[in-house]
């Protein structure tokens, strides 16, 4: 026989709803606490690459010679950009070129110690505690977000817009069908003789006919050059004299594009002086990308070329190749040759000499001087800076 009383079978209603208003409001306060935490998370993250980019900020004054700024400077940036965005600098370190830390943390605010060598960016790791609206329920009062952020200083080597639709070939035959003489374009050797196609500093080395490169435009594997597509709906004519404004990363894959090459003689040779031979101040220097690989099929940018399908067959040949750019160059042009068979690109100045060329009646070339490489150690076109170096300077966030 049940002896319970009513007043019982209440009371144990009353415990059972109110577990349930528990779990009910626990779980109402994980969906409303948790998109404030997302909130809260995303704000941490901004403040933690303001923290990054403000100490790196102050590296970038360091590196390009602008006052002497100190290890302290930096801390005092940092500092400074947490507090305007409400967040706490767990921890700043400094970090190499690439955004590795090299085991050095950013000094307190006031120091006058020195900035550590080889510091060339700055990792911030950040947190911001802020209190729950229902949690409190299950004995959560607050949640802490954290964030890291790696910014970097770099030199500016994306080109935007103004760069020669063609990539030659890093390594490969001159199509020369008597001596295919192998070049490769790559950094002086140091030797005291220039070979091509060595790529000769001007600041310490003349610019003259005995280290000129003829670049023939060639059409066969391997060997062949490519005229490039920027992507932006322009024909070679027009992205040669009026460029598009894009940003060409390195590395990166870009399409071929066809179009009448015999007919942008007049286009290029506008950015070279008027007395061929002869390095002047009318010889623009040009940015070409150089190529290391082929590929039937687009990439993402910064895949390396094994990524290709086709991948170890490298084609010289087709319509909608794709190219892929590990570098650029630096190229002052003194006359550009590309009516076909011109037999300019037989003769001097300028080596080496396209005495056969390959297929016959059809070869142009390039005349001018190799004088810069652009490269980068991953995919935001950054490298080592030398403090005080004369060259263009910028913070990128990594991470």
């Amino acid at each position: 026989m049940d002896r319970r009383s009513p007043e019982s079978d209440r009371g144990q209603v009353l415990v059972i709803v109110a577990m349930g208003l528990v779990v009910i409001v626990a779980m109402v306060g994980l969906v409303i606490d948790g998109g404030r935490a997302w909130t809260y998370q995303r704000d941490t993250q901004n403040g933690a690459d303001a923290v990054a980019k403000a100490g790196a900020g102050v590296l970038q004054h360091y590196l390009a010679g602008s006052g002497t700024p100190t290890d302290g400077d930096v801390g005092c940036a940092a500092d400074d950009a947490a507090a305007a965005n409400a967040v706490v600098p767990l921890l700043v370190e400094y970090t190499d070129f690439k955004g590795d830390v090299i085991g050095v943390t950013v000094g307190a605010c006031g120091t006058t110690g020195a900035i550590p060598l080889g510091a060339q960016g700055v990792k911030a790791r950040t947190s911001e505690t802020f209190d729950t609206l229902l949690m409190p329920v299950i004995g959560v009062p607050t949640l802490t977000a954290e964030a890291d952020a790696i910014a970097v200083v770099g030199t500016l080597q994306g080109f935007p817009g103004g760069a020669l639709p063609v990539t030659f070939p890093q390594t490969a035959n001159i199509c020369d069908r008597v001596n295919p003489v192998q070049f490769e374009i790559r950094e002086d050797n140091g030797n005291g003789t220039w070979e091509p196609y060595e790529i000769v500093d001007p600041e310490t080395t003349a610019l003259t006919t005995a280290n000129e490169a003829i670049v023939p435009l060639c059409d066969t594997a391997p060997g062949s050059v490519g005229w490039l597509d920027w992507g932006c709906g322009q024909n070679l004519s027009r992205s040669i004299t009026n460029p598009c404004d894009i940003f060409i990363p390195i590395p990166a894959w870009v399409q071929t594009q066809t179009g009448n090459v015999n007919a942008l003689e007049t286009e290029i040779n506008a950015y070279a002086g008027s007395v061929v031979g002869t390095a002047e101040a009318g010889d623009s220097v040009l940015a070409l990308p150089i190529h290391d690989f082929t590929c039937n099929q687009d990439r993402p940018d910064s895949s390396p070329i094994t990524s290709c399908p086709s991948y170890p067959t490298w084609s010289g040949t087709g319509n909608n190749l794709y190219y892929h750019i590990p570098f650029w160059v630096g190229f002052k042009l003194d006359h550009a040759y590309v009516q076909g068979g011109d037999t300019e690109c037989r003769q001097a100045p300028g080596s080496p000499l396209l005495a056969n060329p390959d297929p016959p009646g059809k070869v142009g070339c390039l005349k001018g001087w190799f004088v810069a490489q652009y490269t980068a150690p991953g995919e935001i076109g950054i490298g080592v800076i030398t403090p005080d170096a004369d060259q263009p300077l910028g913070v990128t966030l990594v991470n």
